[in-house]
């Protein structure tokens, strides 16, 4: 397969996977919050750890401000006078 193509069926499949996993983060850490959860049941720790790292994966790669495609990308200074 064609490496683009590859790229190009991958990308939403991770991307719908890791809002799955940031969903399932954001419901124990609300949880944790209220403190209906603890920490040390049904490994909470475990999505607890995980969200700060999925939401720099999800910033960096796939919001808007962490966009390094051409279009994304602000014109340079010559371009812009």
């Amino acid at each position: 397969m064609n490496r683009n193509l590859l790229r190009a069926f991958m990308r939403p499949l991770v991307l719908v996977l890791l809002l799955g996993l940031l969903i399932v983060c954001l419901k124990v850490a609300v949880g944790w919050w209220r403190e209906e959860l603890t920490p040390t049941e049904d490994g909470n720790w475990l999505w607890l750890a995980l969200f700060p790292i999925l939401l720099a994966i999800w910033w960096r790669y796939f919001s808007v401000f962490g966009c390094k495609e051409p279009a994304c990308l602000l014109p340079k200074d010559e371009e812009r006078r």
